[in-house]
C-alpha cells in the first residue's frame, strides 16, 4: 500500500487568499514526496488547493488505501505560516479521515509545531520536517534535521494539477508566476516573526544549484518567479555569483528582501541583472522607535535609500505595513502614513500586528488575547489589548490604501487600477476624519 502524502492548505476556506487567485504549488509537501520516492517508496500526493471542503480526501482515502499519510503543511507559503484556524480544522478533519481509513497518521507544518495538543491521534513533527517524515515512514526515531540543500530533490510539480494553477493566474493577473526556493531559515531577529520551523538558522542552496533550479523552472514556461526565501540572497558575494551563472538566460522574479540588505548600489546592480523585476521589503512602520521595539535593526532612512536605489535600477518596490505593534502612538502611525506618500512605494500590503506562539511580541501580549489565530489571511482583526479600537486600525488601512492608490497612479497601469480610483475619491475624507476622531480618543 502507498504512502499518501497530503497538503492541508484548501485556498477557497482562504477567502482573501481566494480572491487575490496566486496560488503556488506546495513546495514542501512535494519535496517531501519526491525525497521518499527516491528512497523506493510508493507515493501518492493530494493536493487540495482548489477543494471547496474535505470531501474529496475521503474519496482519495477509499481510493488509494494507504497504510500511512503524512499530512506536511508547506512552510514555505505565507499562509501556512499564519497558522489559520480555517486550515488547522481543515487539517484536523484529514486526521480523523486517515484514522478512520485505517492508516496510520503524521502532521507537520507551523501550525502543529506550535499547537501539537490540537492533533491528537497523529505524529506530530515538530519544527523541519523532511527527515523526520523519512524516519516515521521507513520506522526510525527521527534523525538531524538537513543542512546541505543541494541535496534535496526538485519538486514532482506533476503531482498536482499545474494547468489549473497556471489557468487561475492568467485569467486573474494575465500572467503566471512559479514559486521557488533558495533558503530555509532566516537569521534576523525581529521579535514579531515567528520561526516555527527552521528558527533563526540560515541554510541556502549554492548559487549553482540555485540557477540550475531557475533552469529546471524554465521547462514549465512561467512568466514569472516568485522566490519564496523569507530574505533572498543575504549574502552579496552569493548574489554576484548567482548572477554570472543566471544572467544569460534569466527569468523575471520578485522576492523579498530587507532594507538594510539593497542600501548598496552593487548589491542592487546584481539584483537587477539577476532578472529581478519586483521586490518586497518589510518596512513596517515609519517610525524609527516602532521599529527598534520591533528589534527590527533596520531605519526610515534605510528605507528610504533602498526604495530610491532599487527604483532607480528599474525594480518595483513593495512595502509590508503593520499597525498596532504595542505602544504605537499617534504620531507613530502618522509617520509610517508620511513615509509612504514620501516614497511612493509601487505596492503595500497592510495588516495589524499579528502575535505568533515562539516569538518575543506574543509573550508579551499573551495575556491580552482572547483568542490566538486570525481564521483566514490577512483578517487583520486586532488579537490584543492595542492602543486604540479596531475601526481606527480598519480606518488607517484604508486611508493608506486610498492614498497610496491616487499618489502612484499612471495611465501606463490600465483601465483596472484607474477604475478604482473614484471609490478611493469617496472614502478618502471619511477614513480621515475616522482616524482622527478614533485616534484622538484615546491618543
Amino acid at each position: 500500500m502507498p504512502v499518501l502524502v497530503a497538503s492541508p492548505y484548501h485556498q477557497p476556506l482562504d477567502p482573501m487568499e481566494a480572491r487575490a487567485q496566486k496560488p503556488y504549488p506546495p513546495l514542501g509537501t512535494l519535496v517531501t514526496a519526491e525525497e521518499l520516492r527516491a528512497r523506493g517508496h510508493e507515493v501518492v500526493v493530494y493536493d487540495p488547493m482548489f477543494c471547496r471542503d474535505v470531501d474529496t480526501f475521503a474519496e482519495a482515502l477509499r481510493g488509494w488505501r494507504p497504510s500511512q499519510v503524512a499530512i506536511v503543511a508547506d512552510p514555505h507559503s505565507v499562509p501556512v505560516k499564519m497558522c489559520l484556524t480555517s486550515m488547522r480544522e481543515a487539517a484536523r478533519r484529514m486526521v480523523s479521515l486517515a484514522r478512520e481509513a485505517g492508516a496510520e497518521v503524521l502532521v507537520a507544518g507551523p501550525d502543529p509545531t506550535d499547537h501539537p495538543e490540537a492533533y491528537a491521534g497523529a505524529t506530530v513533527v515538530h519544527g523541519e520536517h523532511d527527515q523526520a517524515v523519512i524516519d516515521w515512514v521507513e520506522g526510525r526515531s527521527p534523525g538531524a534535521a538537513r543542512r546541505d540543500l543541494d541535496l534535496l530533490p526538485w519538486p514532482t510539480l506533476g503531482d498536482v494539477d499545474l494547468g489549473e494553477y497556471r489557468r487561475r493566474w492568467r485569467q486573474k493577473h494575465g500572467l503566471w508566476e512559479l514559486n521557488l526556493s533558495t533558503a530555509r531559515g532566516c537569521p534576523y531577529r525581529c521579535n514579531w516573526c515567528a520561526k516555527p520551523t527552521w528558527g533563526r538558522s540560515y541554510n541556502v542552496l549554492s548559487p549553482g544549484r540555485a540557477a540550475a533550479t531557475v533552469e529546471w523552472a524554465r521547462s514549465f514556461a512561467p512568466d514569472r518567479l516568485w522566490f519564496t526565501d523569507d530574505i533572498f540572497a543575504i549574502k552579496p558575494a552569493w548574489l554576484a555569483e548567482f548572477r554570472r551563472l543566471i544572467e544569460p538566460r534569466r527569468i523575471p522574479f520578485r522576492c523579498n528582501t530587507r532594507a538594510d540588505l539593497v542600501r548598496e548600489g552593487a548589491y542592487v546592480d546584481d539584483l537587477a541583472a539577476s532578472g529581478c523585476v519586483e521586490v518586497w521589503m518589510g518596512a513596517e512602520s515609519g517610525s524609527d522607535r516602532v521599529l527598534a521595539a520591533m528589534d527590527k535593526d533596520q531605519t526610515r532612512d534605510d528605507i528610504a535609500t533602498a526604495t530610491r536605489r532599487l527604483h532607480e535600477a528599474g525594480i518595483r518596490v513593495g512595502f509590508f505595513l503593520q499597525l498596532g505593534y504595542p505602544g504605537e502612538t499617534y504620531d507613530d502611525v502618522h509617520a509610517t502614513l508620511s513615509m509612504v506618500r514620501e516614497l511612493r512605494p509601487d505596492e503595500i500590503g497592510v495588516s495589524v500586528s499579528y502575535p505568533l506562539p515562539g516569538t518575543g511580541f506574543y509573550a508579551n501580549v499573551r495575556e491580552q488575547m482572547g483568542r490566538e489565530n486570525w481564521a483566514s489571511a490577512m483578517d487583520n482583526e486586532v488579537l490584543f489589548e492595542a492602543s486604540y479600537p479596531q475601526g481606527f486600525y480598519d480606518s488607517v488601512r484604508e486611508l493608506l490604501r486610498a492614498e497610496h492608490a491616487w499618489l502612484t497612479w499612471r495611465p501606463s497601469l490600465g483601465a483596472r487600477r484607474a477604475a478604482t480610483l473614484p471609490y478611493h475619491a469617496l472614502r478618502w475624507p471619511l477614513h480621515r476624519g475616522r482616524v482622527a476622531v478614533l485616534g484622538g480618543r484615546r491618543g
